[in-house]
């Protein structure tokens, strides 16, 4: 119950399709792989970073998600302190008026979610089916109110297999439920478009 807790209050259509896949049988949560994760190898590091405000918003087909919001929260704000990318990350203003702005926008890939779920439910799991859900993670980055901004994006997904099926053909790893998935999702997105950030000759030119 405390995954589709969680689940529910994070996406939802991923929800419903958990509970319908209570009726038959298990869900087994895989995270998209195809968005590698940042290692110290590939991250880049920043000479003299600077404070930064961070402002996140999680979205459901970019409508605004309160409780998403709340409950990423915590994950976007360590993966940003941890990329070592700013010497203080702050959710009030800084000093520089440097500004993070994060959005992560859920968008659905499988557009007959539920019809699959209620066949997988129907048949107490003798038909399986996978279902994804798209994340869409927008950044935004300025040194200081008239700056110029930076903006990256990055894509990932959350595949959940109701039922006897194999899973998703797509590269994949395979997580113990819901929470898992959105945190390694989320850590994911966030670190590569931060990266790319620091990548930009922007980024260094406007770095004191």
């Amino acid at each position: 119950m405390s995954s589709l807790t969680t689940c529910a209050r994070v996406c939802a259509r991923l929800a419903a399709v958990v509970l319908i896949a209570a009726l038959g049988g298990c869900a087994s949560f895989y995270v998209d792989m195809n968005l590698k994760d940042v290692t110290p190898a590939t991250r880049v590091a920043v000479a003299k970073p600077k404070p930064v405000q961070l402002l996140f918003e999680f979205q459901t087909k970019g409508v605004r998600n309160v409780i998403g919001s709340e409950k990423l929260r915590p994950k976007v704000l360590d993966t940003v302190r941890a990329s070592g990318a700013f010497s203080e990350v702050s959710e009030t203003p800084v000093t520089g008026g440097a500004l993070l702005s994060i959005t992560l926008n859920n968008v659905v890939l499988t557009d007959d979610v539920f019809a699959k779920g209620f066949v997988t439910g129907f048949t107490m799991g003798l038909v399986g089916s996978t279902v994804g859900d798209g994340y869409i993670c927008t950044v935004d980055y300025t040194s200081g109110p008239n700056a110029p901004k930076i903006t990256k994006t990055d894509r990932d997904a959350i595949y959940t297999s109701l039922g006897a099926t194999s899973g998703p053909k797509q590269e994949v790893v395979k997580v113990k439920g819901p929470d898992e998935a959105l945190t390694l999702m989320t850590h994911k997105t966030v670190a590569n478009a931060i990266n790319e950030i620091v990548k930009d000759p922007s980024f260094a030119k406007e770095t004191p």
